[in-house]
């Protein structure tokens, strides 16, 4: 068998080996290997809460230990059917978007866990929560945004201990969890402002909020080319608070809820600036249902089937919001 390795040999088989890989090749490029998905696996680090909670220490009234999280699912964004699923409780605020790889993420004010929390699921019945990370307690009312690079950005609006509720800031993230703090500010507003809700349109960021000016507050339309500076546009006259933009169809929906929280609003517009007819598309619920005692604070994204999700706030115990 020695003698089997002669050099005439030796050059005959590394010619088969090069002519095996080289078929080997030639079939791989013909036939390549499809694309497996790869799921992604989180793991929750927090655990949302079940019932109410207790107010801080020296305030009285309404606030977000007495709110819950319900879904609601509609084949057009007009006609809903409450699912009575519930999200969250002391939680409220929410925001919600379909990230690129169809999973559907809910950010919202968490009580229980003093912070903005992300609830993430691909079926709407399996969900991971997640506290997001690099911002503090101040953060509220989130609005989320995905950037063309594939990057989140969370808007907010800032709520210190001591002082005027009146500015929007921002961070930067990878992962839409752990999350950069931004420097300067979106938007500084001479009044109180609350409930930043962003979206891309037409070749700029528009960002729609509340004004809480008197007699009765507002809703202001703002722009900007960057994302990063406001710029006030217009105000929008339509009735309603905790205004949630959206794309549909060839324009735009609108939806809040009215002051007294006995309906979620929705209102068409082609160019964001003149509303049509205000329809009211949820009401709140029948007596010992879980919102009965109200709907608010609507959050809506469309589903990579076509069909849409809202995330809505209620109250877990009975509290009467102001009349207008």
């Amino acid at each position: 068998m020695s003698g089997w390795l002669t050099g005439r040999n030796v050059v005959a088989l590394i010619l088969i080996v090069i002519a095996v890989s080289a078929s080997f090749l030639i079939y791989r490029l013909m036939h390549p290997t499809p694309e497996i998905e790869v799921k992604k696996e989180w793991i929750s680090d927090v655990t949302p809460a079940s019932g109410p909670g207790v107010p801080p220490p020296g305030i009285r009234g309404d606030g977000p230990w007495n709110h819950r999280l319900l879904i609601a699912i509609s084949h057009d964004g007009l006609n809903w059917s409450k699912t009575y699923r519930i999200l969250a409780d002391q939680a409220s605020v929410p925001d919600v978007i379909v990230d690129m790889n169809g999973y559907v993420r809910v950010y919202y004010v968490d009580y229980f866990n003093l912070g903005i929390v992300v609830a993430i699921s691909k079926d709407l019945e399996n969900w991971t929560y997640i506290k997001v990370k690099g911002i503090n307690e101040s953060w509220v009312d989130p609005s989320i945004v995905i950037l063309p690079d594939g990057r989140f950005r969370l808007y907010a609006s800032y709520m210190p201990l001591h002082g005027k509720q009146n500015k929007i800031l921002s961070a930067i993230s990878d992962d839409g969890i752990h999350f950069r703090v931004e420097p300067g500010i979106r938007y500084r507003g001479k009044e109180s402002i609350t409930d930043p809700d962003v979206i891309y349109a037409d070749g700029k960021w528009v960002m729609f909020l509340d004004v809480l000016s008197l007699p009765e507050p507002k809703i202001l339309m703002l722009t900007s080319e960057d994302g990063l500076a406001f710029k006030e546009k217009a105000e929008i006259h339509v009735e309603g608070q905790v205004p949630c933009l959206i794309r549909h169809g060839k324009g735009y929906r609108l939806y809040l809820h009215r002051e007294d929280a006995s309906s979620i609003l929705t209102y068409y517009s082609e160019d964001l600036e003149k509303w049509g007819n205000m329809t009211a598309v949820l009401n709140s619920g029948q007596p010992g249902s879980l919102d009965e005692y109200g709907v608010a604070d609507p959050a809506v994204a469309k589903l990579p089937n076509g069909t849409y999700i809202m995330v809505y706030k209620t109250w877990i115990r009975e509290f009467k919001p102001k009349n207008p």
